[in-house]
C-alpha cells in the first residue's frame, strides 16, 4: 500500500499524463473511459520508473529534540549513553521541559515532584550536555500548561478559573512575581544557555477572571482579549531578554495564530520572541490548525521562526506505542510546506524542534516513554540529514546507524495462519540506548 506522499505523486503523473493525451482518441466523448485509459498509463508508469518527489532544500542551523521530563525523568546514566547518540544523529540543543522535574528553592520547593533532580544531578547533567556540544535551552510553562503550580492551594488565588489549574490569571501581579521567580531560578542553574522557552501555549482560560475583566475594560478599553494574551507574553519575554539576558526567546505560536498584524506590530513581539510553529497532524499542510493568511503575518513580523515537528507523544494521552511513519509523515510536511510557502519562508527557519511529550497534561498517565520513541527519532534525523531519501532509503540508514541485526519483517505461521510483524518490531533487534524497554513495549 503506497503512502499519502506516493499517492500524491500518482496524481502528478496523472496530471501530466492527461495534459498531453491526444484528445482524438476514439473514446473521447466518454469522460470516465477517457480518465481510465490515463490511470492504467500512469499506474503503468509510476510501477516501472521512479517517481518524482518533493525535494526539499531546507537546511537549518539549530537542530533541536525536546526532552519532556514530566513524569519519568531519565537518570544521569542514561543521559549518559544518550547524548554521545543524539549527537551523531546530528543534534545540537535539547529543549528541556523540566516542570516539576526542576529542583525549585525556596518558597517554590512545593513544586518539586519526589524524584524531581537535584542541583547536582542536574549540573552533572548540564556539563555532559555541554561536552557533546549540545546547548540546553530550558522550558518553563509561563501561561498554560501550570497546574504543577496551581494545584498546590498556596497559589490557587492565581488561577484564572477558580476549579480550573491550567491557566494563570495574566492580570494578577502576583502571577508575574511569582513566574519571574522561576525564571531567575532557572536561568541560575542554566549560566550558560543563552536562549529559553517560555511555553505559553494552550492557555484555555484566558479572560474568565474579574481581574483580567476589569483589565480588559480599564487599562485596555473594552478591547479584545489579544491585548490581554500579548501583553503578558510581552512582560514574560522582556523580562528574559532585558533582564536575565537570554539572547533568543522561544515560544510555542499557537496563541498568535489569529492575531492580526497590527497588534503584533503594536506589542513588538518581532523583537522579542522566535516562534515555535507547532503542528502534529500527519500533514499540516492540509490541517484547519493554521489559518488563513497566518504565514504573511508571521513574515511581516518575525525575523526569525522554528518548525515544531514530533517524534513522540502526540497520538492519545495514554498511547504506549510509537508509529514511527505517522510522525515522519508530519516531519516531511513540514519540509513540504516549506516548498509550498518558500517566497514567504525562505530565509526565516532557523531551526527544526522535534517534541516528544511524556504527558499530555500534568494530571495524566505517561504515553509513549523515551526510549519506545528512539526508532522514531533516528528515522526523523536521518530525514532532517537527507531530505531526499526515498522511504526506502530512511530505513537502509536507520539500519545501519543502529547496528540492526534483523532488516525485513518475516511472516510468521500459527495455527495454519500467517502474521506479518509490524516494521517497528525490527528495532527491537537494533542497538540503541533503552533498546531493551523497546522491545518491552513492542511486544507487549
Amino acid at each position: 500500500m503506497k503512502d499519502k506522499s506516493e499517492m500524491d505523486e500518482l496524481y502528478i503523473y496523472y496530471l501530466r499524463i492527461k495534459r498531453i493525451l491526444p484528445s482524438g482518441l476514439p473514446f473521447r466523448r466518454s469522460r470516465h473511459l477517457r480518465y481510465f485509459f490515463i490511470l492504467l498509463i500512469c499506474l503503468f508508469i509510476y510501477l516501472i520508473y521512479p517517481t518524482p518527489q518533493i525535494v526539499s532544500d531546507l537546511t537549518v542551523e539549530q537542530r533541536i529534540i525536546h526532552f519532556d521530563l514530566k513524569g519519568a525523568p531519565p537518570k544521569f546514566e542514561y543521559f549518559r549513553e544518550l547524548f554521545p547518540f543524539i549527537k551523531a544523529l546530528g543534534f545540537n540543543a535539547i529543549l528541556m521541559e523540566y516542570e516539576d522535574m526542576f529542583p525549585y528553592t525556596g518558597e517554590l520547593e512545593i513544586f518539586r515532584a519526589p524524584n524531581a533532580y537535584s542541583p547536582k544531578i542536574l549540573g552533572d547533567i548540564l556539563k555532559l550536555a555541554a561536552e557533546n556540544g549540545l546547548e540546553v535551552i530550558p522550558l518553563i510553562q509561563t501561561f498554560g500548561h501550570l497546574q504543577f503550580v496551581l494545584k498546590h492551594s498556596k497559589y490557587q488565588h492565581l488561577r484564572e478559573i477558580p476549579d480550573k489549574t491550567d491557566t494563570i490569571c495574566p492580570s494578577e501581579p502576583k502571577s508575574i512575581e511569582l513566574i519571574q521567580e522561576m525564571l531567575r531560578q532557572i536561568h541560575t542553574a542554566h549560566p550558560t544557555s543563552k536562549s529559553i522557552h517560555i511555553g505559553c501555549d494552550e492557555a484555555w482560560s484566558i479572560a474568565k477572571d474579574e481581574r483580567c475583566q476589569n483589565k480588559l475594560h480599564t487599562i485596555f478599553g473594552g478591547a479584545s482579549l489579544e491585548r490581554l494574551k500579548l501583553s503578558h507574553i510581552l512582560t514574560i519575554a522582556k523580562f528574559a531578554k532585558d533582564i536575565l539576558g537570554y539572547k533568543s526567546i522561544l515560544a510555542w505560536d499557537d496563541l498568535l495564530r489569529r492575531i492580526p498584524t497590527n497588534l503584533l506590530t503594536e506589542f513588538h513581539l518581532g523583537e522579542y520572541i522566535i516562534p515555535v510553529i507547532w503542528n502534529y497532524d500527519v500533514d499540516v499542510r492540509s490541517s484547519n490548525k493554521f489559518p488563513s493568511g497566518m504565514f504573511p503575518r508571521y513574515t511581516k513580523i518575525f525575523p526569525k521562526i522554528i518548525f515544531g515537528s514530533v517524534f513522540k507523544g502526540a497520538e492519545n494521552g495514554n498511547t504506549t506505542f510509537v508509529k514511527i511513519d505517522r510522525y515522519l509523515s508530519n516531519l516531511k510536511s513540514f519540509f513540504n510546506l516549506y516548498e509550498e510557502k518558500k517566497d514567504q519562508l525562505e530565509g526565516r527557519i532557523a531551526g527544526i524542534a522535534v517534541t516528544g511529550w511524556q504527558r499530555f497534561w500534568h494530571g495524566i498517565e505517561l504515553c509513549e516513554i523515551l526510549p519506545a520513541g528512539i526508532p522514531s527519532l533516528v528515522n526523523e534525523a536521518i530525514y532532517i540529514n537527507n531530505p531526499d531519501l526515498r522511504k526506502e532509503g530512511i530505513s537502509k540508514k536507520v539500519f545501519e546507524f543502529l547496528k540492526c541485526k534483523i532488516r525485513d519483517s518475516k511472516p510468521l505461521k500459527f495455527n495454519d495462519k500467517s502474521y506479518i510483524p509490524r516494521t517497528e518490531e525490527i528495532y527491537a533487534n537494533c542497538d540503541f540506548p533503552g533498546v531493551d524497554i523497546y522491545a518491552l513495549v513492542c511486544f507487549r
